[in-house]
């Protein structure tokens, strides 16, 4: 594709001074319809060093109300940053609904910079490329639209305003020994830019390559090209004419039946579990620290019926943890702030860093549960979790190394109703019992229902379920102390 475009295309001065000031004024027009209409915006510039790019961003911003975008200039990641998943830091910078986010360099110059410093740089680009391509797909499918730039000079272009950089003491240190390496291998990662921009070249989110050699040119087209993308969504959706993904169109993942017993074959007294839980506990206080020395993140997560001793549970497996390593994170409701970006992305920003340990007390699984269920979400929405949650999760245990233990407690309808009565009568415990558990009891049988598809839909190599038999306490928080202790150990 690169090698070719036509490197040589100019336009005239009058021609570019009719024409721009016409394509600012849409531009803000477009802008605060995105805003009216709650369309999240991703404009993301890329391209040669020396191509261009922070000119393009400052000719955008030019036309754009600055309160209603954020511009975010990417760079090398912070020792934080280094710690989580490649995607991790980008998740968090998207924008919210009816906001632009503008990205001067992006997850696609992170992907080659990194990796071609890696030996089997290539493989790991392919692997990187389809991770770009499900984020990508994911936030277009949440309603985003995703406008990419690819700004493209010739080598000689490169060169000489490299040198004309080097020559101007306010630019000079703009050229570093490493941007004059890269230029010397122009030749060679021509091919592999070139391969990357195909491979990622999708209908949700499609490049746009633009000659740079002249100023003029490159801004009106990146002008033209914006603007017709962006009015092209607001009319569709105006018109109603944007194109969503019906329930019957998506593909969903394979089940696999997940075996649910709430009874244990065998109870466990008080005094015998207590003294089982000591000295597991014991070994997971270990186990913490080899994966703070070796920088392994792991997450713990708990879901399972209302009463199903989540609480109790998780009190247990943290009884002897150093605090410094480990994290509870407690799920509610979202937040009316948090409900204007992907639902994904408020659990995202609480995955672990390297060496700690995050337990989620309910997660990203109520999106296939109690929003399913409650009708909080439309159904394209919450059968399309299944394959993204799946993502989500390889990604991060792919990228990571680490590793994701997944509980569902499972409990007899007969036993939550005991445990119900029981903490309404308890002055202890009553503040546990809501309104909401009453009635989500009364949906016992959807509810039922949701709980095998997820479990069915979602129990994969990478993250597989376990469920709990949790009628019996004790019973239950041995078994999950256990399988965290195993499931550990196979990552050190």
């Amino acid at each position: 594709m690169l090698d070719k475009l036509d490197l040589t295309k100019t336009t005239d001065e009058k021609k570019y001074n009719e024409t721009l000031s016409s394509l600012q004024d849409r531009l803000g027009i477009l802008q605060r319809s995105l805003r009216d209409l709650n369309i999240p915006t991703i404009i993301i510039v890329e391209g040669w060093n020396a191509a261009g790019i922070t000119m393009t961003v400052h000719e955008i911003v030019q036309a754009l109300d600055p309160r209603g975008y954020t511009l975010n200039a990417i760079e090398r990641p912070t020792a934080e940053e280094k710690s989580h998943p490649f995607l991790w830091r980008f998740w968090r910078r998207i924008p919210p609904r009816g906001r632009i986010g503008l990205f001067a360099r992006s997850w696609y110059s992170r992907a080659i910079t990194e990796e071609m410093q890696n030996p089997g740089w290539q493989k790991s680009l392919k692997g990187r490329s389809n991770r770009i391509n499900k984020f990508e797909r994911q936030l277009s499918d949440d309603g985003a639209i995703i406008f990419k730039l690819f700004l493209h000079i010739s080598k000689e272009e490169q060169k000489q305003r490299l040198e004309q950089r080097e020559r101007n003491p306010l630019t000079a240190w703009l050229v570093t020994p490493a941007i004059w390496n890269v230029h010397h291998h122009y030749d060679d990662t021509l091919p592999l830019i070139d391969d990357f921009i195909d491979k990622t070249n999708t209908d949700y989110a499609p490049w746009t390559v633009v000659e740079a050699t002249d100023r003029k040119y490159t801004i009106l087209k990146i002008y033209q090209m914006l603007v017709k993308t962006l009015e092209k969504r607001v009319a569709g959706e105006k018109e109603g004419k944007v194109k969503n993904v019906k329930a019957k169109d998506l593909v969903k993942p394979h089940r696999i039946p997940v075996q649910r017993r709430s009874a244990p074959e065998s109870e466990v007294t008080r005094e015998t579990g207590q003294q089982i839980l000591n000295s597991l506990q014991i070994e997971m206080l270990e186990i913490q620290y080899l994966l703070f020395k070796r920088k392994i993140p792991l997450i713990i997560l708990y879901e399972g019926w209302d009463a199903a001793g989540k609480g109790g549970n998780i009190t247990r497996m943290t009884r002897f943890l150093n605090p410094l390593g480990y994290y509870v994170v407690p799920v509610s409701a979202p937040s009316p702030a948090e409900q204007q970006f992907h639902y994904l992305r408020r659990f995202i920003k609480r995955f672990p860093s390297g060496g700690d340990i995050a337990i989620f007390d309910r997660s990203w699984y109520g999106r296939v549960l109690v929003e399913r269920v409650e009708g909080y979400c439309s159904e394209p929405e919450w059968l399309r979790a299944y394959n993204e949650i799946n993502e989500i999760e390889e990604d991060y245990v792919t990228s990571s190394g680490g590793g994701i233990v997944k509980f569902w407690l499972e409990i007899s309808k007969d036993e939550q109703l005991k445990r119900f009565q029981q903490r309404a009568a308890d002055p202890l415990k009553v503040h546990k019992i809501t309104d909401d558990d009453w009635r989500n009891r009364e949906k016992w049988d959807q509810y039922e229902e949701a709980v095998e598809e997820m479990l069915a839909r979602t129990s994969t190599d990478a993250a597989p379920w376990t469920v709990v038999e949790s009628d019996d306490k004790w019973f239950a928080r041995i078994k999950t102390l256990k399988t965290v202790i195993a499931s550990a150990q196979r990552l050190l």
